[in-house]
């Protein structure tokens, strides 16, 4: 699977690092892995800053909307996405344009910016 979580509980952290051709349907077993695990509320730091293809407009579209479909979809925790320039990038500027006011979310070209954001927000709650 080219989506891999890691889930660091005591500090209500996940890890997702993209990698490779991801596909809608990718993004939404991702989804419930996040939902399952009881994380949605957590920081979240999404690494594609190498996926092989980015995502297609549809697909970015289909998944804020599948996000807002979800029980306690106002509680999800803020999101961190780190990325290279490039269509991907264009991407995650574009969902987080579509989803900032309902949590807080940013796109940083560094990994330690990112996580330094990430640590100053607030986790979501249940």
């Amino acid at each position: 699977m080219p989506i891999h979580i890691d889930f660091f509980h005591p500090s209500r952290l996940a890890i997702i690092v993209v990698r490779g051709v991801v596909t809608g349907e990718d993004i939404t077993e991702g989804i419930r892995q996040m939902l399952t695990s009881g994380a949605m509320h957590y920081r979240k730091l999404i690494d594609i800053s190498s996926p092989s293809s980015p995502m297609s407009e549809e697909d970015i579209e289909r998944t804020a909307i599948f996000m807002r479909s979800q029980p306690n979809a106002a509680s999800r925790g803020p999101v961190a996405f780190v990325m290279s320039p490039g269509k991907a990038a264009d991407n995650a500027v574009k969902f987080a344009k579509m989803t900032e006011g309902e949590r807080p979310v940013r796109v940083f070209h560094s990994l330690h910016e990112a996580r330094k954001w990430l640590e100053q927000q607030p986790v979501g709650t249940l």
